[in-house]
């Protein structure tokens, strides 16, 4: 889905009703801004509590793997 939005004289861009709506970005939502290859990219960040959630069983403990703090897997992917 692709729509035009335009920035105000100070800097400001409104997201569109129906982005928002399908997102779920509400008044206060924290986005994460990145800017790939001349493009700036607006995403929702994740917090750490929708972030163990969505990791909750990709880490079986029966496996040779060393225990990994959910967190620090967080951090991880935030720098990428």
């Amino acid at each position: 889905m692709t729509q035009e939005a335009v920035i105000d004289k100070k800097g400001r861009v409104v997201i569109p009703k129906q982005l928002r709506e399908k997102l779920r970005l509400r008044n206060q939502t924290k986005v994460r801004l990145t800017l790939d290859d001349g493009k700036l990219i607006i995403a929702k960040t994740v917090t750490p509590e929708e972030f163990i959630n969505k990791m909750e069983g990709c880490i079986k403990e029966d496996t040779l793997l060393p225990k990994t703090n959910p967190l620090d897997l967080k951090r991880i992917w935030e720098q990428t």
